[in-house]
């Protein structure tokens, strides 16, 4: 029997080795867009680069979901109810920076070992020509603006102008999300999940979305601390998209999580945020414990949830929100899948 478009003999499209050439593919894409509208500035490069290229990329992918569509994708209304439960994942990012934090304490160790041991001849002769350096900048206004200019440019924008600000939250809080969520948490996630399980499928599409965020790379514990966070809420993200049974309350968390970011990045000079825009600093051990509670009391009912989700009405038909006085977490009552994919029609009664 023929599979219907979209579909193999496994299951639906897309399967591991599809995954990971979408993701190559938005990842080039993203790349040679942006980098063709570079000389709008280097945030409307990310933005175009993130609208056009992995949007074109998730929407290609989505052509070849198979029926219902809609559901497979989550392209369906929120659960008010849910938000509340998902916003407790937020302080996720803060965990996720005081990990860089600590990482970056660890890179750090060796460099300072080895400026200790420089010569004192060589730290006079760095603040004489430092001072030198200084006195000429005073004299030459001109010199002045050039290096504000520069350290403004070296930012991907500018807190101080509200235009440049709000150029930041449209890509960052706005673009990114969405059309990264539409790719891995949309396109991806369903048919990996219904190929390998709850999850073995969000794990691989967490390890995927690991590969399109930006790492550090001044050091090796920054870089790999780098990439077990954003594996981590990449793993929230596909938990949150189960359990929701829509996209929406993925790319609510995303969201979230960049609006975090933006702002500690925004109030830099403005508001201290230990642990978070003031270099060699942590997040204070009540706030981390706080948000660890948070987080992990969310993401374990909401794992529930997915899994009663999952177990309920399988990851190809989301099914409807929970009912209303249902709560979180309810044993579901099983319902007999396929063991084939596409399942075969019942057989005609004989005469």
């Amino acid at each position: 029997m023929m599979s219907r478009p979209g579909n193999d003999a496994k299951g639906p499209y897309p399967d591991l080795r599809s995954a990971f050439i979408l993701t190559i593919l938005a990842i080039v894409a993203a790349g040679f867009t942006g980098v063709a509208f570079i000389d709008f500035g280097l945030l409307a490069a990310v933005g175009i680069g993130q609208a056009i290229g992995v949007g074109a990329v998730a929407t290609m992918g989505a052509k070849r979901v198979p029926e219902p569509q809609a559901e497979r994708l989550g392209l369906r209304a929120l659960d008010l109810k849910m938000i509340p439960i998902i916003l407790c994942l937020a302080p996720a990012v803060l965990l996720a920076s005081e990990v860089d934090n600590i990482a970056a304490d660890w890179s750090n160790t060796d460099e300072h070992v080895e400026e200790i041991s420089e010569p004192a001849a060589i730290e006079e002769w760095a603040e004489a020509d430092a001072g030198a350096s200084k006195e000429e900048s005073e004299g030459d206004p001109e010199s002045n603006d050039s290096g504000a200019t520069n350290e403004s440019a070296s930012r991907l924008f500018d807190p101080d102008d509200p235009w440049s600000l709000l150029s930041a939250i449209i890509v960052m809080v706005g673009i990114s999300p969405v059309v990264e969520e539409f790719l891995f948490r949309g396109v991806i996630q369903q048919g990996l999940v219904e190929r390998m399980g709850l999850v073995r499928g969000i794990t691989m599409v967490a390890v995927l979305w690991t590969l399109l965020r930006p790492a550090p790379i001044a050091g090796f514990a920054r870089f790999v601390a780098a990439a077990i966070a954003s594996f981590a809420l990449g793993w929230a993200l596909g938990i949150v998209r189960i359990a929701t049974a829509s996209i929406l309350g993925s790319i609510l968390l995303a969201s979230s999580w960049a609006a975090i970011g933006l702002g500690a990045i925004a109030l830099e000079g403005k508001m201290d945020l230990p642990g978070m825009n003031v270099e060699g600093t942590h997040i204070p051990w009540s706030v981390a414990l706080a948000s660890l509670g948070l987080v992990a009391w969310a993401g374990w009912t909401l794992y529930q949830e997915a899994e009663r989700r999952f177990d309920s009405v399988g990851p190809g038909s989301t099914g409807p929100p929970t009912p209303s006085g249902t709560p979180l977490g309810t044993p579901p009552t099983p319902r007999p899948r396929p063991t084939t994919w596409p399942p075969k029609p019942p057989t005609p009664p004989t005469r």
